[in-house]
This record gives structure tokens, C-alpha cells and sequence, in this order.
């Protein structure tokens, strides 16, 4: 009954150390990097997506003495007597992995702004083709007087980098220079 006691705790020291042992291999292996990744996504679910801030556009020409950028936003100069700025985003193709990588199958352009009371801040998605000069409207997201924050559009057609170009041009409009300053902080199409 002895032997048998002894048998039983020896067994326990050793399945101990087996135990102790593997979890020293497995965190050594994690520490080296050695451990078999996890398994991703099979498929890419979703478009990789366009993004830009809002101080990262070309501010058109009338807009030139009204507009300030702040680091990631575009808005009125806090002395601007004006009351419309104009700023345009070129939209570039992200490649995505589509059968055509020039479709990258964006179907929502998005705006996160601000627009306090009396002021509209708009976004539009244009579409221009290669070589050509007239812009085709494709979506508008607009913020007025604070109705959405986080505005979004529908794109009406399908983005093909093959023959179109396309822009964003966001417009901030405010009644009067002594009304607070409308400013757009984010773009993004997806």
C-alpha cells in the first residue's frame, strides 16, 4: 500500500513537470516570436477606404483670405468678414483587392464636421473624366445647423479609376460673419 502511495505521488510529481516544462517551451516560443500566427480574415470584407482631414485640402483661390486650417480641421479665420469657404480633396485610388483594382468598391462618402446654428458645412463626391473638364455630382453629405455630425451620402454609380478622376469639394456657408464658425474635421469614402 506504501509502494502504491509512492507510485502515485511520483506519477504526480512527474505529470507536474511535464506540465511545468510545456508552459516554459509555449512562453519561451511566444517570447522568440515562434508561436504559429492566428489564422486572419480569409477574405477582405470591405473596401479598404479613402481618408483625409480637413486640413489637408487645396483651399480654392476666393476662400484664400477666410480660411484657417487648424491640425486636422479647415474652418473660418476667426477675423474672416466672408462667408463661404471652398476647399477641394483628390480623392486617389487605394487598390483594393478586387478582381479590378481600379473599382475599389466604395459606396459612401462620410463627414464628420461641425455646424452651429446658421451654417452649412457640405462635402460632394465629383467624378471628371480622363482628359475632360465637366464634373458629374455622385453624392452630397451635408451638416446644417448641427442636424448630423457624422454626415453620409450615397454614391450613385460605381468608382472606376480605369478612365474618371474624382474630388471632394467641401463648401462652409454661414449666414453672416458674425455667426460661429462651421468647421469640417474628416472625410472618408468606403
Amino acid at each position: 500500500m506504501k509502494r502504491n502511495n509512492l507510485q502515485k505521488r511520483g506519477n504526480r510529481i512527474r505529470f507536474g513537470l511535464v506540465c511545468a516544462t510545456v508552459f516554459a517551451v509555449l512562453v519561451t516560443a511566444l517570447l522568440a516570436g515562434q508561436l504559429p500566427a492566428s489564422p486572419g480574415p480569409t477574405a477582405q470584407t470591405l473596401p479598404k477606404p479613402w481618408t483625409a482631414v480637413g486640413s489637408t485640402g487645396v483651399v480654392d483661390e476666393a476662400s484664400l483670405n477666410t480660411f484657417a486650417f487648424g491640425t486636422t480641421d479647415i474652418g473660418f479665420k476667426s477675423s474672416a468678414s466672408g462667408t463661404v469657404v471652398v476647399a477641394r480633396y483628390n480623392v486617389t485610388n487605394t487598390f483594393d483587392n478586387n478582381a479590378n483594382p481600379n473599382k475599389p468598391g466604395w459606396t459612401t462618402l462620410e463627414m464628420g464636421s461641425s455646424a452651429p446654428l446658421n451654417t452649412i458645412v457640405e462635402a460632394k463626391l465629383f467624378q471628371v473624366k480622363a482628359c475632360g473638364q465637366d464634373p458629374v455630382l455622385l453624392c452630397t453629405a451635408r451638416n446644417r445647423s448641427s442636424d448630423n455630425p457624422c454626415a453620409k451620402c450615397t454614391i450613385s454609380g460605381t468608382i472606376d479609376f480605369t478612365s474618371k478622376l474624382y474630388y471632394v469639394e467641401v463648401t462652409m456657408n454661414r449666414s453672416s460673419p458674425n455667426n460661429p464658425s462651421p468647421r469640417m474635421f474628416t472625410l472618408r469614402l468606403f
